[in-house]
């Protein structure tokens, strides 16, 4: 009975160790495993991120070389190792002062038919250099009482976190050609200054020619373009914005 007893604790100890090992075995390969995943993932975000930069500068360059009016942008272009959307848009200045707790801005945008990929984005960033926390909305016509902005348009966006800036992006679902009209809300303290970019589809007339007129009204500059390039690789997706003026 002894004899029988050591073996049936053996083949126990054996089953326990075994058990051991392998629990041991499935950490260690699901350890690697996700260090492979959390490596490729990060060679993929890198590669996209390269695309989306590339897209930029071939924007750029076509964009000096050929027609400053150039606004077809580029849909799933081949780049690299992936591919990469770019976006060009009108790109406007409206720095001003709170007067009350809020101010409104309206822009028109146009979506124009011609062109492989018109801009379809509305991109608009808040800044401010007061401790005051300020917000932005977004108004899908122009607001006639700012204080009331739901009587005269919809409210499609916003932007009202605790964080410096505030972004909205809208992709803009109308079909070509049309033209919108936006409005801008600010929302602050009275006597605080901000800085308002808004960056969207072609403006009529606005500054596509040689020189860079300063309009007369709010401080905004005409002949100024931005870049929204997504480059992609594989489930990858890294995003450039950037504005830029013609000289």
């Amino acid at each position: 009975m002894r004899g029988l007893n050591s073996r049936g604790a053996s083949i126990v100890a054996v089953i326990i160790l075994l058990a051991i090992v392998t629990v041991l075995g499935a950490v260690f390969v699901s350890i690697f495993t996700g260090g492979v995943e959390r490596s490729t993932g990060t060679a993929l975000s890198t590669r996209a991120l390269y695309a989306a930069e590339g897209g930029l500068e071939a924007a750029i360059g076509h964009l000096g070389r050929t027609s400053w009016s150039w606004r077809d942008g580029y849909l799933g272009k081949a780049i690299g190792a992936g591919t990469v959307d770019l976006e060009v848009l009108e790109y406007e200045n409206r720095d001003s002062t709170l007067t009350g707790s809020v101010k409104c801005e309206p822009f028109e945008s146009t979506i124009v038919s011609t062109g492989a990929n018109p801009s379809r984005t509305v991109y608009t960033t808040l800044s401010w250099s007061s401790t005051n926390n300020m917000g932005l909305e977004l108004y899908d016509n122009t607001v006639a009482d700012c204080n009331n902005p739901l009587a005269s348009a919809n409210l499609i966006a916003s932007s009202l976190t605790a964080n410096k800036p505030e972004i909205i992006r809208y992709r803009i679902t109308n079909a070509a050609p049309v033209t919108l009209t936006y409005t801008a809300r600010v929302i602050g303290t009275a006597g605080d200054a901000y800085q308002l970019r808004l960056s969207h589809p072609d403006e009529v007339n606005f500054g596509n020619g040689s020189t860079c007129a300063q309009p007369a009204g709010p401080p905004f500059k005409k002949c100024m373009r931005a870049v929204i390039s997504l480059g992609k690789v594989q489930s990858a997706r890294r995003e450039i914005f950037t504005g830029f003026s013609r000289k």
